[in-house]
């Protein structure tokens, strides 16, 4: 996000300057050698940032935890740092990259969801927790030193090679699910969210703005975008290998997933629309330029049915094979 928003903000000739800083090494190739580009190797978590933003007009919030730790503090202090540096600066406008995950996914949502619309995280999903409490944050900042605030709401974002831990995790947890529901479900192209974030940092924006797609992708449109075997599974099957999926993985990345994929949490996106927003892809070209090739692709239709049903059957027999094994366990 940082590469593509430093080269959109240098090829603005309304901007004089961007200031772009990292830990790692600084950008190469045209945006690093870009006349309009400052690149600065610098820790916010160590170094102190403010005289990197003297003359600044808006500094946006990129900071986030490679790790995905379930930890609020690193992502707290960094924000912290670098908003009392810009407020030491003289820079009197942010914009923080938030998630429109601290909506939550429950079944009471409307469909699309406002701005309007109350944070309601899931409270497992610490990723979704983290970013709510980081919005009050970054609001408790504005309210006190008078500065303003744009708080972007993305959907789940990907592209070309490249895709956001939330919205890797998202897509591979609906290939199998519970029978009982199929919500609508969105997806955002790392470009269109670059161009929504230069966009609130120039003009400058001020208050929440969901960044999505127009319209969602519905049940049969995400099937067929899928190619894959849809293995649809009993619910209490479909708990039990959730349970074993969780066993074996970073519970702190799954963790709360699962109303995300159960229950609607899709976004409007009219009030950035009306500020000269429009997304250059659509759900369906951002999640296929984000997706690699499904590996049943080349199946034909009627085998990769029969191969869900074998998958479905193989799995109840493994259930069926360990109650029995309890069983024998117990009766011995």
């Amino acid at each position: 996000m940082g590469r593509r928003l430093v080269e959109l903000l240098a090829d603005d000739d309304s901007v004089e300057r961007v200031v772009a800083v990292d830990r790692r090494s600084p950008p190469s190739g045209r945006i690093g050698a870009h006349p309009r580009v400052v690149s600065l190797r610098l820790d916010v978590m160590v170094d102190d940032v403010a005289p990197a933003l003297e003359g600044v007009d808006s500094v946006v919030h990129l900071v986030d935890d490679p790790a995905q730790q379930a930890d609020h503090r690193p992502a707290a202090t960094a924000l912290d740092r670098v908003l009392r540096a810009a407020t030491s600066a003289g820079c009197g406008h942010a914009v923080l990259l938030s998630s429109a995950l601290v909506y939550g996914a429950r079944p009471d949502n409307p469909v699309p969801l406002t701005e309007a619309h109350p944070m309601r995280p899931v409270p497992e999903l610490d990723h979704a927790v983290i970013k709510a409490e980081l919005e009050e944050q970054a609001r408790a900042w504005a309210a006190e030193t008078g500065a303003g605030l744009a708080v972007l709401r993305p959907a789940a974002t990907l592209s070309e090679g490249d895709s956001s831990w939330i919205g890797a995790a998202l897509r591979a947890a609906t290939t199998v699910r519970a029978e009982q529901v199929d919500p609508p479900v969105q997806f955002l192209h790392h470009d269109d969210l670059a161009a929504a974030t230069a966009l609130a940092a120039t003009r400058p924006l001020n208050g929440i703005y969901n960044v999505a797609p127009d319209n969602w992708i519905g049940n049969e449109v995400f099937r067929r975008l899928r190619g894959e075997a849809d293995v649809r599974m009993p619910q209490r099957l479909s708990e039990w290998r959730l349970k074993v999926v969780k066993s074996l993985a970073d519970r702190s990345l799954l963790e709360g997933l699962e109303p995300y994929v159960t229950w609607p949490w899709v976004v409007a996106n009219d009030k950035l629309r009306a500020e000269g927003w429009k997304a250059a892809y659509g759900n369906e070209e951002a999640y296929v330029a984000g997706t690699p090739p499904p590996l049943l692709g080349s199946i034909n239709p009627q085998r990769r049915q029969e191969l869900a049903l074998m998958l479905a059957g193989a799995a109840g027999a493994v259930l069926v094979g360990g109650a029995a094994w309890a069983l024998r366990r117990t009766v011995r």
